[in-house]
């Protein structure tokens, strides 16, 4: 792992990192692929293969594109239903952080409405100053676009920042961006996954990762 200076900037994943969204997530999926025929996921296979980059997703399910929108479609009023919550430790890392002094912005290519929704029922909007959400297909992460926007946003270096996920897409985009990658993995299989795109941290949890950053 290389090291880095000193952190002044903390870019977040939404789905995952914070929010405890992907059993939300693969059970929408199978409801879908359920109503199409499709073959329905395990769990273990769904977090070997999900993506923030959704379109990444169908193409590793071989999916073909004249059904994407269907399923886009079909996702978005499906997970009405669900309720994710925050993940337990999401809340007291982003608090001891921001009493650190840190400069916190979320990265996300989840739509804005569902997430600025979700920020707002958790009451964490107030938390970033910078929010960047994926409305352009050709800005969805592995794209460092979203990043480097956040990092002129808020007139951070790349240098300066560090960001923050849980998918191969999230630590390609870091990498792209010129940003320390921190890969948080709950569970061996993200572990596994997550150390193949060799990130400059791997932790378990959002505590191990505040220690650290706090102790710098």
């Amino acid at each position: 792992m290389k090291g880095v200076g000193r952190i002044s900037g903390v870019l977040f994943d939404w789905d995952g990192v914070l929010l405890d969204s992907l059993g939300a997530s693969f059970n929408v999926y199978n409801k879908i692929f359920a109503r199409m025929g499709t073959r329905q996921l395990t769990r273990d296979q769904f977090l070997k293969l999900q993506s923030p980059n959704w379109y990444e997703f169908y193409s590793k399910l071989g999916l073909p594109t004249s059904m994407w929108k269907q399923v886009d479609d079909e996702w978005m009023r499906l997970y009405r239903d669900e309720s994710p919550g925050l993940h337990p430790d999401a809340m007291k890392c982003l608090a001891v952080l921001t009493r650190s002094r840190f400069r916190l912005a979320l990265v996300s290519n989840g739509s804005k409405v569902r997430v600025e929704g979700e920020l707002r029922k958790f009451g964490l909007r107030r938390f970033f100053l910078s929010v960047s959400c994926g409305e352009k297909k050709e800005e969805l992460k592995p794209s460092p676009v979203m990043l480097v926007r956040a990092l002129d946003t808020m007139a951070l270096s790349p240098q300066s920042a560090v960001y923050v996920g849980d998918a191969p897409a999230d630590i390609q985009a870091a990498k792209d961006a010129r940003v320390s990658s921190i890969a948080i993995a709950r569970g061996p299989i993200q572990a596994e996954r997550l150390r193949v795109e060799n990130p400059d941290y791997v932790f378990g949890g959002l505590d191990e990762m505040t220690d650290f950053l706090v102790a710098r």
